[in-house]
């Protein structure tokens, strides 16, 4: 699995001139008519970002790719036999690229309530997020949202951890949201689907962003 990530700000004139090239017809017509700059600039980030990655992981050229880049949607590799998903917040754009089917997802930091962290989250999962919180159970329920520092990751990081493995397995309907788990075992955090693996988690404290990658098992 490769990983990549850049911010749109961070885009370069000699960046452009490489690979606006590389984009099809179609593909730079449909961006010109983006009327949001940010929205622009996230859809040739996600191309540079995806050839980038595709490159490293098949050890083909960039301009090689026939791409169909949907950031939080649904990527798609014409040409060759991998998957990519590209996932974007605010100005920060990721790209995951796998032989397996791969799903990323970035979300922020921020407080939240105990109604929604129990909707989202099993019962191990709760005590997990709020394993470093200073207050009772019963100040849990009762606090109108929770904005401890440490409570705040852990909730993204999971919270990024779930949308990442169902946007890996495509399925649309959250249904038992709930039962599929991610648990720290004391060293990583696992899955508790056998068929997915945790590629890649980590809370960016300069973006104040939860970063997240989970990746099919191959057999």
């Amino acid at each position: 699995m490769i990983f990549k990530r850049m911010n749109i700000n961070s885009l370069t004139l000699e960046q452009t001139k490489r690979y606006y090239p590389m984009l099809s017809e179609k593909r730079r017509e449909k961006i010109n008519e983006m009327t949001d700059p940010g929205d622009r600039a996230t859809a040739f980030c996600s191309e540079i970002l995806a050839r980038q990655c595709l490159s490293e992981l098949l050890d083909a050229p960039e301009f090689s790719f026939q791409l169909l880049c949907s950031p939080n949607f649904r990527s798609v590799v014409g040409n060759y036999k991998a998957h990519i998903y590209v996932a974007s917040f605010g100005n920060t754009v990721a790209c995951a690229a796998s032989l397996a089917p791969v799903g990323a997802c970035l979300l922020p930091v921020r407080p939240f309530s105990f109604n929604e962290a129990q909707a989202l989250f099993s019962d191990a999962e709760m005590r997990a997020v709020y394993s470093q919180s200073g207050y009772s159970f019963a100040e849990l329920v009762n606090r109108p949202l929770c904005d401890e520092e440490n409570v705040m990751k852990m909730f993204a990081l999971y919270s990024s951890l779930k949308e990442s493995y169902f946007r890996a397995t495509g399925r649309g309907y959250r249904a038992n949201i709930n039962k599929m788990e991610f648990i720290y075992n004391g060293t990583e955090i696992a899955c508790s689907d056998p068929a997915y693996r945790v590629a890649y988690c980590k809370v960016d404290r300069e973006d104040n962003l939860a970063i997240s990658v989970v990746e099919k098992v191959t057999p």
